[in-house]
């Protein structure tokens, strides 16, 4: 947490914050928390903090990672399962983001007021991304989801 710093944020209350200029692909923080395997519609849909880690493995991210807020023009994505790096160059003061739908493949979906000009208005799972979104968020996105978008879009 070297990186960041917790703080006010205009799209959720609270966010996580870059103390100094982070460059693209650079190493931003690793999320942590606690494993759960969850199966049922019902689990899933009860749960909505929780990440998608891969096939019915969901991450309840502990106190200290949980401020990340979505963004439809996010600065971060996800390599591996947990570690969260620069999409593009990241500004002093610049709240963290990323977009929750690179981690989600439930029916879940939430409205969006994250204020970005490419605002989808409405979050989903991953199979839902535009195309052209999809690919600008590669590599960034953990394996389970791209193998789940490539399914859905017969890629």
């Amino acid at each position: 947490m070297r990186k960041i710093y917790f703080g006010k944020s205009g799209i959720d209350g609270h966010g996580f914050f870059a103390k100094k200029e982070i460059k693209k692909g650079e190493f931003v923080f690793m999320m942590k928390g606690t494993m759960h395997k969850l199966t049922t519609r019902e689990e899933i849909m009860s749960n909505p903090n929780m990440i998608g880690i891969e096939k019915d493995i969901w991450l309840d991210p502990s106190l200290i990672s949980m401020p990340i807020n979505h963004s439809c023009d996010p600065n971060t994505g996800i390599k591996g399962k947990v570690t969260f790096v620069a999409l593009r160059d990241i500004k002093k003061d610049e709240e963290i983001t990323f977009d929750y739908s690179i981690s989600e493949d439930s029916e879940w979906e939430m409205p969006c007021n994250c204020g970005a000009k490419n605002c989808r208005k409405v979050v989903r799972g991953i199979r839902y991304l535009p195309k052209e979104t999809y690919k600008k968020y590669l590599p960034y996105i953990p394996k389970y989801f791209q193998s789940v978008y490539n399914r859905c879009h017969k890629i």
